[in-house]
């Protein structure tokens, strides 16, 4: 980073070579040749000398100073027109195939002054909600010296005013102070009705608002908020439309998530992000929604919602468990969800966080090296596991599946921060800021760089904001912070000149329009710079770099008071109000808020689905638990010991079923979760197997030492009140158990499921399991050698040959399906080494080809694959191998490691020399 003093050296040199190249050169060549050409015409004999006599020394440096001469004044010509430009307050709108050299050069340099003092002396008459300088000649209130419909017909345009919309007719030769007067009851304020609709895209009429001197019929503008309905305005009314009971529909890739229709649902665009399709265990693409800028809610006025609020259907939607029960620790609204009395999302944030949850589990998979102690596998935080939690609540928010389809970039269509920066106060501001974090944060996707937005901010700020646990997160590529507001400001202002730089070698005015034209350009995504206020010595300087960040996708969130532009009062709960300045858009109704502590452990989250690294020190506020099933591997409980502690220890067979201890003579029920969930050897008459109860099982299988029946409740019967969430878990428990007795002993007393402590657990002396015979076989293996050893990894390599409960989307099902997976991969990784290690690479390669077939981002698995590939001399699967991982990363936006790169260069040399 370049120091203050390194800032105005780069000011300065740039300054001093402006200087002495419009006036240096002319004087050196005053003063060294002299003026090249003749003080006089000449006449008929003086050109016969010229051109009949010889070519001398003052003859060539005549020529060369009249060259010199005239690429100064080309330069000078380019200067001029840069400035006239930067007066004006716009870009150059001619494109141009190749731009002038000289233009460039002349652009850079007064672009590397534009960003410090020159332009704060500039931005100094700028109206506070800026996005381009004024020009700098005084304006009258005539009709000539305001903008006309140039090349407009008698139309209709839809003006704003707040939240409010009228149609307004316009005809060719209207003027905008025309529109002022009428509106605002003053021509001279026509400059804030052109800044306030600078550089906005109509896509209804077409067009973007380039030129102030050309607007359009059919542009819906925006004014500023104490403007008045003209004579002829007339308010647009909200269509009246029949109220329809609420209907679960899935969006489609042109539209967003959406709710019930008897609410106003989010405002967001699709973008393919990565899901989990049920019973598919690789990703597909999906829609998830993830903000680009503040995630707000959407403002249940027509205007923003795009129809009316509705009355209560006589077919209410579906009520939640936590909405309906008191003491939920989270509940959920038509608008989004309630995480504590001080944490509110609005359900596009929802969906971005549910969205990276799956990134988590696909980056744990890729980092897994076989050492379950080094990294064991751990429950997501609990605020990220109540968002998930309701957004499975709500079914009508469900993605397509359809994986045929690439989607658009999802970034939500939320109000933007008004150009120059926005002041947020109250006491929820602090709150807000914090959401806005993660909602910049959790934007875009692996394949959609241009949307995945980044945050500068200062130290301080980051602390005041997250509290000391702020160190939990580590590096973070997004996630730039300063050491000071004035070292964050110099990065901004190297930002817009290296965008302001792109756009003009494409002769391009704003970034919609390079992404679209040249879309192999460097992704540039949006930026959002929160701080506090800036000092006063430094806030011309922020004003000039929001100011001129309006369209280029650079935004400022500032905590305080903002007086050059839109301040807004943000409560405890959200809900915001206007209190000073003017927003070029509405001022959403609520704003999402996070508290400290929900907020670090959501980041936490984010972080790691974007880089694939845990949390870089473990704290308190980040708790990790341990998959119970994990936990169990080392722990096992007491009356399952004691049960087993008479038994001869069963012999596994290759689909998982252990054979018969004949010392007990009990025959046990089958339960298998590997694969489909199911129960084998059925042999007696009965009732069927409930879906709910088929769930229950796998759900009980995975907490092997029991679980409550609250927390049952609260994993699988998401539709049901809490009240009634307990009945229906003893239904369903009274069926599992009759079930499982229906494949060994009918109506056992006290048996298969087991009730007491205030839970469930499926009863080791009655129940098989093979999750848990997997369980028992790798923590044998971990303490047996030899051949024992082998016998059994073999044994379970055999047993895992699919997901745990494959086909089935249960929401809490991941941890657990990903420890499993990582007890199969272990298993897979250590047998192969032993393969290897006696010489046995057939084998091992046929045994990690499976292996990858299970797990294909584990990059352990293809690293053993490779050296299994080298034991055969096939130096084209090791190319092979390396391009499968590659691909499978790509989902991730991550690429196989050096050490993986450079071990496949140096087994396929040793391949090739031989």
């Amino acid at each position: 980073m370049l120091s203050w003093l390194g800032r105005w050296l780069v000011r300065a040199s740039a300054g001093s070579a402006l200087v002495a190249a419009l006036g240096g050169i002319p004087t050196f060549l005053t003063m060294a040749i002299g003026w090249p050409l003749p003080h006089a015409v000449p006449d008929r004999e003086a050109l016969t000398g010229f051109l009949t006599g010889g070519v001398t020394d003052r003859m060539v440096l005549n020529l060369l100073a009249i060259a010199i001469w005239l690429v100064w004044a080309l330069f000078a010509q380019a200067v001029l027109a840069e400035l006239r430009d930067i007066g004006r307050g716009v870009k150059d709108l001619h494109p141009r195939r190749h731009r002038n050299p000289m233009r460039t050069a002349a652009s850079l340099l007064i672009s590397s002054m534009l960003l410090g003092s020159v332009l704060t002396a500039t931005a100094a008459t700028a109206t506070p909600q800026q996005v381009r300088a004024l020009p700098a000649t005084p304006v009258t209130a005539t009709a000539q010296a305001a903008p006309a419909l140039t090349q407009a017909a008698e139309g209709s345009t839809i003006v704003h005013v707040g939240n409010e919309r009228y149609v307004y007719t316009v005809k060719r030769g209207d003027y905008l102070s025309k529109v002022a007067k009428a509106w605002l009851g003053d021509a001279n304020r026509w400059p804030e009705i052109c800044d306030m609709n600078w550089h906005r895209h109509f896509p209804k009429a077409g067009g973007t608002l380039r030129d102030c001197n050309l607007i359009y019929p059919g542009w819906d503008l925006r004014l500023p908020a104490d403007a008045r309905p003209a004579h002829g305005a007339t308010p647009v009314k909200p269509p009246v439309t029949q109220t329809p009971p609420p209907v679960v529909t899935t969006p489609t890739p042109s539209t967003s998530p959406s709710i019930p229709a008897v609410t106003p649902s989010p405002s967001v665009t699709a973008s393919p992000g990565i899901t989990a399709s049920p019973g598919v265990d690789t990703p597909v693409v999906g829609p998830t929604g993830v903000p680009a800028t503040v995630p707000v809610s959407p403002s249940p006025s027509p205007s923003a919602s795009g129809s009316p609020p509705s009355a209560p259907s006589s077919s209410p939607a579906p009520v939640s468990p936590a909405a309906s029960d008191a003491g939920s620790p989270d509940s959920a609204d038509e608008q989004g969800v309630q995480l504590s009395p001080s944490s509110w999302l609005p359900w596009g944030l929802a969906l971005a966080i549910s969205a990276a949850v799956v990134l988590v589990w696909l980056q744990r998979r890729r980092r897994f090296t076989g050492q379950p102690d080094d990294d064991p596998p751990t429950m997501l935080p609990e605020p990220v596991v109540r968002v998930r939690r309701a957004v499975a609540r709500r079914p009508e928010l469900a993605v397509p599946e359809d994986t045929e389809t690439q989607l658009p970039p999802l970034v939500p269509d939320l109000a933007p921060l008004p150009p120059g920066g926005t002041g947020i106060t109250g006491d929820g501001a602090s709150a807000a800021a914090r959401a806005a974090l993660v909602a910049v944060l959790a934007s875009g996707g692996p394949h959609d760089p241009d949307t995945r937005g980044e945050v500068i901010i200062d130290a301080a700020t980051l602390a005041t904001l997250l509290g000391p646990d702020v160190v939990t997160l580590g590096a973070w590529p997004r996630l730039h912070v300063a050491d000071s507001i004035d070292e964050a400001l110099t990065v901004i202002e190297g930002w817009l000149l290296h965008r302001s730089r792109i756009l003009d070698e494409h002769a391009l005015t704003d970034l919609d329009e390079l992404r679209q034209h040249v879309p192999d350009e460097e992704a540039l995504p949006p930026v959002m710079l929160i701080t506090e206020t800036p000092p006063a010595g430094a806030r011309m300087r922020a004003k000039v770099a929001l100011a001129l960040g309006g369209g280029l996708q650079v935004t400022g969130l500032l905590l305080g008071e903002w007086a050059h532009g839109a301040t807004i009062e943000v409560a405890p709960d959200g809900h915001t109000k206007l209190v000073a300045g003017q927003s070029a858009d509405p001022i959403p109704a609520r704003l999402p808020v996070l508290d400290p502590a929900a907020a670090i452990q959501i980041l936490t989250t984010l972080r790691e689905a974007q880089t694939g690294e845990p949390p870089a020190i473990v704290s308190p506020a980040v708790p990790l638990t341990v998959v119970p099933l994990h936990a169990s591997r080392t722990t096992v409980a007491a009356d399952d010991e004691a049960q087993r502690s008479g038994e001869e220890q069963p012999h596994p067979h290759a689909d998982g079923s252990a054979a018969p201890v004949a010392t007990t003579g009990k025959v046990k029920a089958k339960l298998r979760v590997i694969g489909p969930p199911r129960i084998d050897g059925i042999v007696h008459d009965g009732r069927a197997l409930r879906a709910k109860a088929k769930e229950l099982a796998v759900f009980l299988a995975v907490h092997p030492d029991g679980v409550k029946t609250r927390t049952i409740g609260d994993n699988i019967e998401l539709d049901a009140r809490i009240s009634q969430a307990a009945q229906r878990v003893h239904t369903n428990a009274s069926n599992l158990r009759h079930v499982l007795g229906r494949a060994a002993v009918p109506d056992a007393h006290n048996a298969y499921v087991v009730k007491g402590g205030g839970g469930y657990k499926l009863d080791p002396a009655t129940v098989d399991v093979d999750v848990w015979t997997l369980r028992d076989l790798m923590r044998k293996a971990a303490i047996a050698s030899g051949p024992a050893r082998r016998e059994l990894l073999t044994a379970a390599c055999d047993l895992y040959t699919a997901p745990l409960a494959e086909g089935e989307d249960y929401e809490w099902l991941a941890p657990h399906r990903e420890t499993v997976r990582r007890w199969g991969t272990e298993a897979h990784l250590l047998l192969a080494d032993d393969l290897l290690a006696d010489h046995h690479a057939q084998e091992a390669s046929d045994l990690l080809d499976k292996a990858i077939g299970l797990d294909r981002y584990n990059e352990a698995l293809y690293v053993r694959a490779m050296h299994a590939r080298h034991g055969l001399g096939d130096a084209d699967g090791i190319r092979t191998l390396l391009r499968a991982l590659t691909k499978a990363l790509a989902d991730l936006d991550a690429e196989p490691q050096d050490d993986t790169r450079t071990l496949a260069a140096k087994l396929r040399t040793s391949l090739e020399q031989k």
